[in-house]
C-alpha cells in the first residue's frame, strides 16, 4: 500500500510540475483551463477524483514522509474538500473558478508558476 501511495504521488508531483511548466510558458491556456473548472459532472469527478486519490496517497504515506503530521492533516483535508467539490452544485465550483480566471493577470500566472514546480519537486522529495 505505501508503494501504491508514493507511485499516486509520484503522478501527483508529475502534474504539478507540467502545470507550473504550463502557467509559466502557457499562462492564458492556464486560465482558460481555470474558466472550464466543473463545467460539467464528467469534468469535476475528472478534476476530482484524482485529487481526492492523491490525498488518500498523502495520508497512507504520512507515517513514512518527512511531514507525518503535515501529511496526515493535508491528505485528509484533500480528500474531505474533493468529496466536498463533488456534491456542491457545479454552478458554485465553477462560478469560483471564473470569478478567479477572469480577476488574475497574466503575469500574476506566470510569477507564482515556480511554486507549482518547487511543489511537486517537494511532493516527490517529502513523500
Amino acid at each position: 500500500m505505501l508503494i501504491t501511495a508514493w507511485f499516486v504521488l509520484l503522478a501527483a508531483a508529475g502534474w504539478l510540475v507540467w502545470t507550473g511548466w504550463l502557467m509559466a510558458f502557457r499562462p492564458s491556456s492556464a486560465l482558460d483551463l481555470l474558466r472550464r473548472t466543473a463545467t460539467s459532472h464528467r469534468i469535476n469527478a475528472i478534476e476530482q477524483v484524482p485529487r481526492l486519490i492523491a490525498g488518500a496517497a498523502m495520508a497512507v504515506r504520512a507515517e513514512v514522509s518527512h511531514f507525518p503530521q503535515f501529511f496526515a492533516v493535508a491528505g485528509l483535508f484533500i480528500v474531505a474538500s474533493s468529496v466536498l467539490l463533488l456534491i456542491i452544485p457545479l454552478r458554485w465550483h465553477n462560478g469560483y473558478a471564473v470569478f478567479w480566471a477572469e480577476r488574475i493577470p497574466l503575469a500574476g500566472v506566470r510569477a507564482v508558476a515556480p511554486l507549482a514546480v518547487l511543489g511537486g519537486i517537494g511532493l516527490i522529495w517529502a513523500a
